[in-house]
């Protein structure tokens, strides 16, 4: 999980009969689509909220791989349960069933919870409520140079639930291939903070992962300037390029915020004719940051 970029928003209670979203209009469009989603589960639990003021002060691009829409998903669940039960649920798989989010993978819901560097084993065995996910906390002054072409996007929504829907699972020795290279490699490396183990295992399980998707996203990346970019950075002698997710995003590992200011400097601001967007970002090895502001005399909240 990581500290930037992040959802920031405030949420109200309000007199009148519909909400009021203070963002850009994609993001608004998000934020409605999320509310009557919930909405809808908490009328079937017979609870209910009224109108919302909603402001959004930062946000996390959609479709570049950073898990934006589960963080945004968990974030409203968060405020309407504070506002209905003036507590948050112990497990936070309530919180992604009220929003619908933890369709392929709960990284995201655990992380909203508790932050760290996760490993998600997959869908849950027999008697187990659900899937596990192991954590451990992240080296505090490692980074991240993020990385992703401006304008691009990766794959979602309707696109990626029927590729999903075709897609023949992994073979097995795929499978054990990768999970030794996580739990016996990547790791490691995470608790006991060997940064060179850590970018060369990390940029092997990419490539590897990469390569099985190759065929649907083009390539080990989803967009050809990554991967130029990824071997321009490889003939300087940085190591560690990894795809999030669909992409287009791609994260650098670096070992220090000098190190990753190093590594910047080698980035160009264009690849081709696709002007690119880096960035830099902390760990972040707690959840995510909740507060509520009561007023009395108005009798209203402010999550």
């Amino acid at each position: 999980m990581l500290r930037q970029p992040a959802w920031r928003m405030s949420v109200e209670p309000v007199i009148g009969s519909t909400d009021a979203v203070d963002a850009s209009s994609v993001v608004a469009e998000r934020i409605q689509e999320f509310l009557q989603r919930i909405r809808t589960h908490l009328t079937d639990n017979n609870s209910r909220v009224g109108s919302l003021r909603i402001r959004v002060h930062e946000e996390v691009s959609f479709h570049t791989g950073l898990g934006s829409g589960t963080q945004l998903g968990l974030a409203l669940s968060a405020a309407m349960e504070l506002m209905i039960h003036h507590r948050l649920p112990d497990d936070p798989f309530q919180l992604a069933q009220l929003a619908a989010r933890a369709e392929r993978s709960a990284i995201g819901t655990i992380g909203f919870a508790s932050g760290g560097f996760l490993v998600d084993h997959g869908e849950a065995q027999t008697g187990e409520l659900h899937r596990r996910v192991d954590r451990t906390a992240f080296p505090d002054d490692w980074r991240f140079l993020l990385v992703h072409p401006v304008n691009s996007q990766g794959l979602s929504g309707e696109q990626e639930r029927r590729f999903f829907g075709q897609r023949i699972h992994m073979p097995p020795s795929l499978i054990d291939s990768i999970g030794h290279q996580v739990l016996e490699e990547i790791v490691p490396a995470v608790r006991d903070q060997q940064f060179a183990s850590f970018a060369a295992s990390l940029e092997h399980y990419g490539q590897v992962v990469g390569g099985f998707y190759a065929a649907e996203q083009g390539g080990v990346f989803a967009h050809p300037a990554m991967t130029k970019l990824a071997e321009h950075l490889r003939d300087r002698g940085v190591s560690g390029m990894t795809q999030s997710s669909w992409g287009p995003l791609i994260s650098i590992p670096a070992s220090s915020q000098q190190h990753a200011e190093e590594i910047r400097e080698l980035i160009p601001e264009s690849i081709d004719d696709d002007r690119l967007h880096v960035s830099v970002s902390e760990p972040l090895n707690t959840g995510a940051a909740i507060r509520t502001i009561v007023d009395d005399a108005a009798g209203r909240g402010l999550v």
